[in-house]
């Protein structure tokens, strides 16, 4: 039998790599944008290691309200965390519910909190021959229902309807939109307008994955101003870095590059998608984010194989196989350059 740390392990783990060749391995376990941290931020930030010298703002009152313009909400309804994962544990500590419901495949740590927690959790399994969709007719009564939306691995947007949501036989509806940046039309798709004015909706956001920043961990939530108030009851004091609240509020501003870096992602996903899909015994599927499920359709190759093999090429990739729903027959990879992606198809054909 696995062990926690088996069970619960992510992508990005550049650390399980011998020193000597990290710098040299092309990491497309984590999903980052491969343009990197945008220039006018990388320069604010060294400009402003004097401030480490003082506390943080515990209320990061000036990101809560940058945030709250972007998003056209209040800043009542805005809260920042220390990276998305800690506003996940935060959540389910200050609501305390009896059951949790999980759409899986997905993001592992829902599980991991849930069972911290002592909740009573319930599945409901996202169909590879339904394309991965959430069917909320599968849904029983339960306290929260986590959803990732589009969702990881599997890259799709698992829910549109919104009207769906409050319907739910569930008290809270959390829906985690890590990757919504990276979606065409963000603004049609987001429940971020419904989250603000809704008692039943709270909506995830991190910074990590568009602006290259998940060292300094940073991101929010949106939610109704009575919900904010329960949640900073439970939030401890300064978890969010001074850097990481310079960083984010500046990457708001970052125009640019935010349309450069959607475009390069929706061009190269289309590219990638397409030459993978021409490879003997691999399915990629249709993804809307900044990354690819693909499975291997050969029984004898399995996602262990063939993240060794890639590793021995300097390329590091997502073995699926502790994904609830998965199994080692899935691997995952993240959308990155033009040449780099290019590389990863190489290496790929000659594993295979």
């Amino acid at each position: 039998m696995k062990n926690t740390e088996d069970l619960y392990q992510h992508g990005g783990n550049i650390y399980e790599i011998e020193p000597r060749r990290r710098t040299f391995t092309l990491d497309f376990s984590a999903n980052i944008n491969p343009l990197g941290i945008p220039a006018p931020v990388e320069k604010l930030l060294r400009r402003q290691l004097k401030d480490l010298v003082h506390y943080p703002d515990p209320k990061a009152r000036c990101l809560v309200a940058r945030l709250a313009r972007y998003w056209k909400v209040k800043e009542e309804n805005v809260l920042i965390g220390n990276g998305s994962t800690e506003l996940i544990y935060l959540t389910l500590n200050a609501f305390g519910p009896a059951t949790v419901t999980l759409a899986v495949p997905s993001f592992t740590e829902y599980e991991r909190v849930a069972r911290i927690s002592k909740c009573q959790l319930k599945f409901v399994y996202l169909r590879e021959d339904e394309g991965f969709r959430f069917n909320s007719h599968c849904l029983k009564k339960s306290n929260v229902l986590f959803l990732c939306n589009p969702n990881n691995p599997t890259g799709n947007l698992i829910i549109s309807n919104h009207a769906d949501i409050e319907n739910m036989p569930v008290n809270k509806v959390i829906i985690d939109e890590a990757f919504m940046d990276f979606v065409p039309k963000e603004h049609i798709h987001t429940f971020i307008p419904q989250a603000a004015k809704s008692r039943k909706i709270i909506v995830l956001k991190t910074l990590t994955k568009l602006f290259a920043l998940p060292g300094l961990r940073i991101g929010y939530l949106v939610a109704h101003k009575d919900i904010i108030r329960t949640l900073k009851e439970y939030q401890i004091p300064w978890s969010v870095n001074v850097l990481a609240q310079t960083a984010a509020t500046q990457c708001l501003s970052e125009v640019t590059f935010i349309q450069r870096s959607k475009q390069l992602i929706e061009k190269e996903r289309n590219f990638l998608y397409e030459r993978l899909s021409r490879i003997k015994w691999f399915k990629p599927y249709p993804s809307v984010a900044n990354f690819l499920l693909i499975k291997i359709n050969q029984k004898r190759f399995t996602s262990l194989h063939l993240k060794e093999r890639l590793l021995k090429k300097n390329i590091l990739i997502r073995d699926c196989t502790n994904f609830r729903g998965l199994n080692k027959q899935f691997i995952r990879v993240a959308v990155r350059t033009h040449k780099e992606n290019m590389q990863l198809v190489r290496a790929l054909e000659e594993c295979l």
